[in-house]
């Protein structure tokens, strides 16, 4: 069941147009919402209409994308807040909010599962977004590049070139099986492991948000982002061991972090108001026998963990100390 995740990763390269571009630090929130009403544009066939009383609802690509609905409100890990998405936008965390004219800005896009297929229309979605202008003056650029990213062998495809104005879409897929059997081969039984939280991580530990990662705590987050993934996304009900899994994740022990606590505003149209979304950014080390979870942790790196993920929250890294 591990083995059936598909991912397929694109990188878009931007360049700014002749006014230059003004965005916020954290690019993340300000790409998603003019990126979601410019999708909508583009795929809706019943404008002005809600989503949940559309004819359509069930074919249409924004609904799916951007509002997924379960079709059964359980799986067996309970039931979910929010039906996790399936796509990640990643953004550059340099903070630059300044952008010459001719400047070059690129942002990934991961799509998962049955999203793959809507690969052509990001693009249109992102070339439609530059004409209308982005940032504070919505100022426009150009989309340059796009390329599906080969997370295993390294052999990125060019899928859109601005001079050629075509789309073509062969996807390169990674598979949980890539995931598994790469983390295999470099598992120790014993060891110590470092993760970095290298975006707000957005966890909660008895109903709040916590500044404390201990590792079940991060292994109960994968575990059920990964469920999610496959049953909405991929129409797999995995059956893992989760109580077992649990059991031995708490014999890993936390013995060291450096972690603090960071703000992002985000202002939604939605509910007309700003939004804080915090979580922790460092590192944390574990200690004991971490051979069999740094699968896990590996897909963990691709798929984000904890909540919002689709604004590139929740971005981790791993590294092995044998």
């Amino acid at each position: 069941m591990f083995d059936e995740l598909r991912v397929a990763k694109y990188r878009f390269t931007l360049q700014a147009g002749e006014r230059g571009l003004e965005l916020p630090a954290w690019k993340a929130s300000t790409f998603r919402g003019a990126f979601g009403h410019v999708f909508k544009r583009l795929s809706c066939i019943n404008p002005g209409e809600d989503c949940g009383a559309c004819s359509a609802l069930t074919y249409c690509a924004y609904p799916y994308i951007f509002e997924t609905r379960p079709n059964h409100e359980e799986s067996f890990m309970g039931g979910y807040e929010q039906v996790p998405r399936p796509y990640i936008l990643e953004v550059p965390t340099d903070k630059q909010t300044i952008y010459e004219p001719g400047d070059l800005l690129s942002v990934n896009l991961l799509l998962f599962g049955k999203a793959i297929h809507y690969a052509p229309l990001f693009v249109s979605t992102f070339k439609e977004l530059g004409e209308q202008g982005i940032g504070r003056g919505r100022k426009g650029y150009r989309l340059v590049h796009v390329e599906n990213r080969d997370m295993k062998m390294g052999n990125h495809r060019t899928m859109f070139l601005n001079e050629e104005n075509v789309t073509f879409h062969s996807p390169i897929v990674l598979t949980g099986r890539d995931i598994w059997e790469g983390a295999k081969s470099q598992a120790p039984e014993q060891g110590r492991l470092m993760v970095f939280f290298e975006t707000p991580l957005r966890i909660k530990s008895q109903g709040i948000y916590s500044d404390n990662p201990s590792f079940p705590l991060l292994i109960r987050n994968i575990l059920r982002r990964m469920t999610g993934l496959l049953q909405f996304h991929h129409d797999i009900t995995p059956k893992w061991d989760i109580k077992n899994l649990i059991l031995k994740s708490e014999q890993i022990q936390l013995v060291r972090k450096e972690v603090k606590w960071v703000d992002y505003d985000r202002y939604s149209a939605r509910q007309d108001s700003k939004m804080k979304m915090g979580g922790i950014v460092g590192w944390a080390q574990y200690e004991g026998e971490v051979g069999e979870f740094l699968p896990w942790l590996r897909v963990a790196e691709i798929i984000h963990i904890g909540k919002n993920t689709v604004f590139d929250l929740g971005r981790t890294r791993v590294t092995v100390h044998h």
